[in-house]
């Protein structure tokens, strides 16, 4: 199911989804945030980890996919396209969000295991094979596989599995927010090859879930990232990728070089803000984020308020990544 948006290599954001005091979302952050990325060059993703969309109600879920959707179409940014998270505990809910998200303005769904009978199907790969194909079927939107195990109660999907759904028609991509190069390197030598391309009738993107592994990623054949870092600092990761794509291509020492350098600061960026946790991000976006409104702000309970020692580990370990942001 081929979309009107092309989905592009490159990099994306899992958008955090803001709340104001009293956990309610905040539809003007939202599209502020919305404008500001897709203003750098960063894809959209919303409803993913980041977004807290476990906390979200359907109704929520849909809103905050046509607000999207509307503020980009608005401002000159109607070609770009909308990945949201539809994945749950059932294929049958799962497809119910999957034609959700297609009515709400989404152009591309991202899918990950569903992890609460782990203990049930973790290692039953026939069944976790059954239930992307039965999404896969049925969705109107175009599917990206979202390997997860921190998130999917340990279930780690295998290249052969990948590869194996890989030749659904209807599936486009997969995210590997599990850190594994090899995997993802296998897993792109199989769908980027000349006889894959001949019987798909989709490109296939291999993304891995972090920014401090982007450049290695590149020169693995994989086509991009989706990071919740570009939450906080857009433009260095963009600038990090358009480097890194160009030195590859030309066979560049030194932009290679020069990729190499904002690799360091990515890679140092990337691991705090994975270790502040999406409380820490949006704590990130609300102190050094130039804006009008707070982009940040609150998180749903259970997650907790930022603790001062993550703005304490903050504020030092971003201190360099933020001024390179502020200088582009």
């Amino acid at each position: 199911m081929v979309s009107s948006r092309p989905f592009n290599a490159g990099v994306w954001c899992p958008l955090i989804t803001p709340f104001t005091p009293d956990e309610e979302i905040d539809y003007p952050a939202l599209k502020a945030q919305v404008l500001r990325l897709a203003k750098a060059r960063m894809g959209i993703v919303l409803l993913g980890t980041n977004g807290e969309a476990a906390h979200l109600s359907d109704v929520e879920r849909r809103t905050v996919i046509s607000a999207a959707r509307q503020e980009l179409d608005t401002n000159g940014f109607s070609g770009v396209p909308i990945l949201a998270g539809t994945g749950t505990g059932s294929a049958k809910e799962t497809i119910r969000l999957c034609k959700e998200a297609k009515e709400a303005g989404a152009d591309y769904a991202i899918v990950i295991p569903p992890g609460y009978f782990s203990f049930a199907i973790g290692r039953d790969v026939d069944a976790l094979k059954g239930f992307f194909y039965k999404v896969l079927d049925a969705s109107p939107l175009p599917v990206m596989i979202y390997n997860f195990p921190g998130a999917a109660s340990g279930i780690d999907l295998s290249s052969d599995t990948l590869i194996e759904l890989s030749e659904h028609q209807n599936c486009f991509g997969t995210k590997l927010t599990c850190a594994m190069v090899g995997k993802g390197h296998r897993l792109a030598l199989h769908t980027q090859s000349a006889a894959y391309k001949a019987r798909h009738p989709l490109p296939y993107f291999v993304l891995p879930g972090f920014s401090d592994i982007l450049l290695p990623s590149l020169i693995s054949r994989m086509s991009g990232c989706i990071t919740g870092t570009g939450n906080v600092i857009p433009k260095t990761i963009v600038k990090l990728y358009d480097t890194a794509v160009l030195g590859l291509e030309k066979n560049d020492a030194t932009l290679l070089e020069e990729a190499r350098v904002l690799q360091d600061l990515v890679c140092e960026a990337d691991w705090v803000i994975v270790k502040a946790g999406i409380q820490g991000t949006k704590y990130a976006m609300d102190t050094w984020v130039d804006s009008p409104v707070k982009l940040g702000g609150a998180v749903r309970s259970p997650l907790p308020e930022t603790s001062a020692g993550i703005k304490t580990m903050l504020a030092g370990a971003l201190e360099r990544a933020i001024a390179y942001e502020n200088s582009l």
